[in-house]
């Protein structure tokens, strides 16, 4: 018996880890699965599907009561259009006395002012003005008649006799353009004895189709009609059909039910009717315009509007079966083959070991823990990322990269770095550090990454002892942004007076550690996390107008509207000319001194730094233009680099006089000089020839410069250069050697010898002796006796 026992449990364990009985058991219980949640989807189906049909009933009362609003907004706007045309000075009591054959202008006017009016609202298709006095007559834009018809008369006298000065109704004069619903206002406005009236005429076409918006179907009738039921509007037709007439009995059924009905003060405004066995949604609602009340009518199939549900519900059920037949077809399939990866998943983890594997679930067990320990080691690596990520996330978000995203996502990603972003208020500041040139050595140039890294440390420690939530941003160009958040109740005037205290704090800690200069903007206070980017942009902007004869300064950029911040600042256009002059002469130091004293008057006076930054970039501009003047390519000259951009980002007065000397005015003298060399040998040649030939007569450096188009200095500086002497020098030669030919070889006198080289008597002897050592008259005598 034991034997058989044993047996038959070892029978029933392997039965129970058996591949077949795993199978059986997974489509058993996915069976049993899907039955709840057909049960549960059909029990979703009746109560959706129900809540949806109401929901669109409700969305389609909403949607008329909106568009019979606008509808009614219309022809307010109308009577009030209206109603101010009767009160205009061109229809006054001037029109009693009008003669129609004679004032020929005043009748172009009235034209003209009936024409605007026609145009003045899509609703109107014409406009018409009577007139009683002196003589009937009825003006339009077609054309003025006199009345000569007593029943045409009468018939417009009738408006002018109703109680009211502006009301609505359908004239009926005979031969009249004009039938339709018309709204008529007695002129001149406000008078108690009216002698005429301007009648404006729907358009019904226009009307219509504004009407029909209440009825957004195909199928449907919409109406419009009066109380008195004067007249009547119907998208089926002017006369109406079966269906209107059963409309307008079914509303004044169901109007006397409500006067009977006690049960609630709240008036309905709809019901459901049923014509020609089919089932309408009837909306109705009024109108009360001038005294009157037109009431509308809206009737669309019910069909029309629950076709959605109708539609849906049929796809639910159709899917739903679908689905549920398909899911137990693949219960039985899925059950064969999903215990195909859990197998895999067990050879993965026992490895190339071929053990036998008895408890799947501990060896599971083990490598889960195995991964949750290197998931631990991944999360302590990541959390000391975080503050590389928060300064990323940061920075994108002062620069304008993030945006695109929506205010609640930014939001979303600001908590995650431990900010609250709810009920508070926001502040930017940006600090611009100045004087990096003036340090004499103490940094090297490529130090100002280095020197923008420490002051954002000082600005770190001395910001954060004194505000919870503060975030540094370095931006590496000698600015570091901050942004602070504060609750929303704190005043203004404290964050102020503490904000004004931490800038000077921070201001005396660089001073004396960094040894340069502070500029500070303050932004005002924000309450969206959207705007931030545009805050750090408004302070950005601020810096600009930084005084230049103050070192350290805080600047509110609420307040510069208030404040003169551009200052009347003359433009030195004496130096401007200077300084292209002595470029083009290529005098290089001189130009840089010029632009020296030019950057001085533009700071004079107090200049901030956005008006010496124009003054220099519209110098760059009158530079490159003067290179253009001279022949130059400016591409060529300077390359492809953007110069004005490359200026705009300097912020220091001696860096931007640097910055000339090197990009612009070295690299402009040094074109100058390489194509003046070939143009100067070859003036330098004639300038020779010139002076061989007319040594005689009085010269000088200026005049020659003159005769051969160039400037003095240019001239003198050419012609050292290719000759090795001076002009005065060379001049000298070729009138001493000419007249000591014309001592040794002819008897002329030694006075007109220096008139015949254009000397006077007595400065040709010192001039000779100095050159010579011996006077004229010694040298004749020498030569003569040799």
């Amino acid at each position: 018996m034991a034997g058989i026992y044993r047996a038959f449990i070892g029978n029933i364990q392997k039965y129970k880890y058996n591949k077949r009985f795993f199978r059986k058991s997974l489509a058993m219980i996915l069976i049993m699965a899907s039955v709840p949640g057909l049960i549960i989807g059909l029990s979703i189906y009746w109560i959706a599907t129900n809540n949806v049909e109401e929901e669109l009933q409700r969305l389609h009362q909403n949607q008329i009561k909106n568009r019979a609003a606008n509808i009614d907004d219309q022809l307010a706007f109308l009577e009030m259009t209206v109603s101010h045309w009767a009160f205009d000075s061109k229809f006054d009591e001037k029109l009693k006395t009008l003669d129609f054959a004679y004032n020929y202008d005043t009748v172009q006017d009235m034209y003209r002012t009936i024409l605007s009016l026609e145009s003045a609202h899509p609703f109107l298709q014409k406009v018409e003005l009577f007139l009683e006095k002196p003589r009937a007559l009825v003006f339009s834009t077609e054309r003025y008649t006199f009345l000569n018809n007593s029943s045409d008369i009468e018939s417009y006298e009738t408006l002018l006799k109703h109680d009211k000065s502006m009301f609505w109704t359908i004239p009926k004069p005979q031969g009249a353009s004009n039938q339709g619903l018309s709204i008529v206002s007695k002129i001149p406005g406000g008078s108690s004895e009216p002698f005429g009236a301007i009648i404006a005429t729907l358009n019904q076409d226009n009307l219509l189709k504004v009407l029909k918006t209440l009825t957004p179907y195909n199928e449907g009738v919409t109406m419009l009609f009066n109380d008195k039921n004067e007249w009547n509007l119907s998208s089926s037709g002017a006369a109406g059909s079966e269906l209107d007439q059963a409309l307008k009995q079914a509303y004044v059924t169901h109007q006397a039910e409500l006067k009977d009905t006690t049960v609630n003060d709240a008036k309905p405004e709809s019901f459901l009717f049923d014509f020609n066995k089919v089932s309408y949604s009837v909306s109705y609602g009024h109108f009360n315009r001038l005294g009157q009340t037109w009431v509308y009518i809206s009737a669309a199939p019910l069909s029309s509007i629950t076709a959605p549900v109708v539609s849906i519900s049929k796809w639910i059920l159709v899917i739903s079966i679908t689905g549920l037949i398909f899911a137990l077809l693949l219960s039985w399939f899925v059950s064969r083959r999903i215990y195909h990866p859990v197998q895999r998943l067990l050879s993965l983890l026992a490895g190339e070991r071929n053990e036998e594997v008895k408890d799947e679930f501990a060896l599971i067990e083990k490598h889960w823990q195995h991964l949750s320990k290197e998931t631990e080691s991944m999360r302590n690596k990541l959390e000391e990322q975080v503050p590389i990520l928060r300064e990323g996330f940061f920075l994108q978000l002062a620069q304008g990269y993030l945006i695109s995203l929506h205010e609640n996502d930014m939001k979303e990603r600001m908590k995650r770095y431990g900010w609250e972003t709810e009920n508070r208020q926001f502040i930017a500041l940006m600090f611009q550090l100045t004087g990096f040139a003036n340090l004499e050595g103490r940094f090297s140039p490529g130090d100002e990454s280095l020197v923008t890294f420490a002051a954002s440390n000082i600005i770190d420690e001395v910001i954060k002892e004194q505000y919870e939530q503060a975030e540094i941003i370095n931006f590496h160009n000698f600015s570091i942004g901050v942004l602070l958040s504060f609750p929303s109740s704190h005043p203004l005037s404290w964050l102020e007076n503490d904000l004004e205290e931490v800038c000077q704090e921070v201001i005396r800690a660089i001073n004396r550690i960094l040894k340069m200069q502070v500029t500070i903007s303050v932004s005002k206070g924000i309450h969206n996390v959207k705007q931030i980017p545009h805050l750090f942009e408004e302070v950005r902007q601020a810096l600009v107008y930084r005084d230049l004869l103050d070192e350290n300064q805080i600047i509110r950029a609420e307040q510069l509207s208030k404040l003169n911040v551009l200052k009347e600042s003359s433009y030195p256009f004496t130096l401007d000319k200077e300084i292209i002059s002595a470029i083009r002469n290529g005098q290089e130091t001189e130009a840089v001194e010029l632009i020296s004293q030019f950057m001085e008057e533009l700071s004079a006076n107090g200049s901030t730094e956005f008006m010496l930054q124009q003054g220099m970039l519209q110098l760059l501009g009158s530079i490159r233009y003067s290179s253009l003047q001279s022949g130059m390519n400016p591409v060529q000259l300077f390359g492809s680099v953007n110069l004005f951009e490359q200026l705009g980002q300097i912020k220091e007065p001696e860096q931007m006089l640097n910055w000339f000397q090197r990009k612009v005015i070295s690299v402009f003298v040094q074109e100058m000089i390489s194509r003046q060399d070939y143009h100067f040998k070859q003036i330098i040649e004639q300038v020779i020839v010139y002076l061989r030939e007319q040594y005689m007569t009085p010269l000088s450096l200026e005049s020659c410069a003159d005769l051969f188009g160039t400037s003095p200095y240019t001239l003198s500086r050419a012609f050292k250069q290719i000759t090795g002497v001076n002009f005065i020098d060379f001049l000298t030669n070729i009138r001493i050697s000419n007249a000591k030919t014309m001592l040794m070889e002819t008897d002329m006198k030694i006075s007109e010898v220096a008139d015949a080289v254009g000397y006077q008597h007595s400065y040709f002897n010192r001039l000779f002796k100095k050159y010579e050592g011996i006077t004229p008259s010694q040298f004749r005598e020498l030569n003569r006796k040799e």
